[in-house]
């Protein structure tokens, strides 16, 4: 890494990797961080619908947005930022999900710190003034496509608690 952004070579590596995204590795990587290593054919359209954004025309353009959305997640923490959301916020997360931008190339004793949700949406509830944190126990990064119906009953509820 060079200074405060991400190195030209990372960037870079990471514009690679995306060209080479497929059906397959999308849902080898949705399987085990999307949905905690469980698969339904109810998850393949997703799985469509970006192996298609990330072949057709327009992947190059694609595969270089999502490189600099690392690049704003790696270099570009907000953590210390969330106390100064003063806006309504609900906080809804599957406990088991993984995701953590750079842990494929963290050594071993990091990647093991990485990606821990439950302990995550605890420390960023705190952070935010007047958050409501609400944890899906059993789902992985999008409990909204695994549960649909308990996702919209919880965010439907959570709306109405902010409404009043």
């Amino acid at each position: 890494m060079e200074g405060q952004g991400c190195s030209v070579d990372l960037l870079d590596d990471w514009y690679a990797r995306e060209l080479q995204t497929s059906a397959q590795s999308i849902r080898d990587y949705e399987r085990a961080t999307y949905y905690a290593g469980h698969w339904s054919e109810d998850y393949e359209p997703w799985v469509q619908m970006l192996a298609q954004l990330n072949s057709g025309p327009g992947k190059e353009l694609v595969a270089w947005n999502s490189a600099a959305i690392y690049d704003m997640i790696y270099t570009q923490p907000i953590v210390y930022e969330l106390g100064n959301l003063s806006v309504p916020t609900v906080l809804m997360i599957g406990d088991k999900d993984t995701t953590a931008i750079g842990k494929d190339f963290s050594p071993p004793a990091v990647r093991a710190l990485l990606g821990h949700y439950p302990e995550l949406g605890k420390s960023a509830a705190r952070r935010i003034p007047h958050a409501r944190l609400i944890e899906f126990p059993d789902f992985g990064h999008a409990p909204q496509i695994q549960d649909p119906v308990a996702f919209h009953k919880a965010l439907l509820q959570a709306l109405k608690g902010i409404a009043h």
